[in-house]
């Protein structure tokens, strides 16, 4: 009976830590565009640079840059630096944050990557549409853990482009 009991505990052990999410949690998106763009004009597109002083993981950078180029790329959209129709500022933010959830006194410290695509007017430098999505990031992710919550993150973030047309 003891032995039933310990293999019962296991069992249950078992499947509640199979149970808590080992990539990262994409929890927020946000976006917003302006009601006046005519976006179904919009075909083609380049990156802004990322300012100097941007600090970016350089393969991160290459990650975000595919998935989003692919993404867009699969909507018919070209990247090209000739007379685009609109341009894309992207930034990765990664910040340190406390999890007050938890019950007790037992807080833990958690990466929250922020994803921020911002969709400008080349002609007058202003913002047609951005989006942003949220995730909790964990540190010991392996390449191919970084692939798959980037490419979910960016389809997170692009599923809200272009935005519906107005009624």
């Amino acid at each position: 009976m003891k032995l039933l009991r310990t293999f019962f505990v296991l069992c249950l052990a078992g499947l509640i830590s199979s149970c808590v999410p080992s990539k990262g949690l994409i929890y927020g998106t946000n976006y917003d565009y302006d009601i006046n763009a005519d976006f179904s004009k919009l075909k083609r597109y380049t990156w802004l640079p990322l300012p100097v002083t941007a600090k970016f993981d350089p393969l991160n950078e290459k990650r975000f840059k595919n998935d989003i180029d692919k993404n867009l790329q699969s909507r018919g959209l070209i990247e090209t630096p000739d007379n685009p129709d609109f341009l894309i500022k992207g930034r990765f933010t990664l910040v340190k944050k406390m999890d007050t959830t938890s019950a007790g006194s037992d807080y833990g410290i958690f990466q929250e990557g922020i994803l921020l695509l911002v969709f400008l007017n080349p002609d007058t430098q202003t913002t047609i549409w951005w989006g942003e999505t949220r995730l909790r990031v964990k540190a010991d992710m392996t390449p191919i853990e970084k692939d798959n919550l980037v490419r979910d993150s960016v389809l997170s973030v692009l599923e809200n482009f272009p935005p519906p047309p107005p009624n």
